[in-house]
């Protein structure tokens, strides 16, 4: 056989066989791309359980008022002379959720050492919070909440029909700081009319 015909023929199938392996590194490589970004966690869990936290703390807010309105409305109406009451509950904020949170850090310490002896130390720190949920029997997740900080009252508004006698008006006053544990400038005691 023939030198030159057998490089010829080695060359051409060295150029098909380095086109193949290129075509199959690049399928590989896609695939690779592919699979990773498809088995990432998907941050929007985080989002949806920041929500149910928001809604959560809405409603409790809103039933905590009412039933404070109507256990001090209750109350006051039971005392002497008083007559009809209206009771209003201003809050300063909402209600505060302490969700149990996942933490996770990693800290990596670097020392290096230059040409002249001198040394440095490199502290690379992360970290990665999330929440903890459960889930319930709907199948949802909710977050797993440590504790509820209720809000502090912000002022008092009492209109009674007996608040006319300035008795009466100091004893709704003084029986509405007693049983929010609020100082007086906080209420405020009105007649009807």
């Amino acid at each position: 056989m023939d030198f030159n015909k057998l490089k010829d023929k080695l060359l051409k199938d060295n150029k098909k066989l380095v086109e193949n392996l290129t075509v199959i590194f690049l399928i590989g490589l896609i695939l690779l791309i592919g699979a990773s970004t498809l088995s990432k966690p998907r941050p929007s869990n985080n989002n949806e359980n920041k929500e149910l936290v928001l809604a959560q703390k809405e409603s409790n807010t809103e039933d905590y008022v009412q039933k404070l309105e109507k256990d001090l409305k209750n109350i006051l109406s039971k005392i002497e002379g008083v007559g009809n009451v209206e009771v209003l509950i201003t809050l300063n904020s909402d209600e505060e959720v302490v969700a149990a949170m996942d933490v996770v850090e990693s800290s990596t310490t670097t020392n290096e050492k230059d040409s002249n002896g001198g040394i440095r130390e490199t502290i690379q720190t992360e970290s990665n919070n999330k929440v903890v949920t459960s889930q319930d029997t709907s199948g949802q997740n909710t977050p797993i909440v440590l504790k509820r900080i209720m809000p502090e009252i912000r002022g008092v508004i009492v209109v009674a029909d007996g608040a006319k006698d300035p008795r009466l008006k100091y004893e709704l006053s003084s029986a509405v700081q007693t049983a929010l544990g609020i100082p007086a400038y906080k209420v405020k005691v009105i007649s009807s009319k």
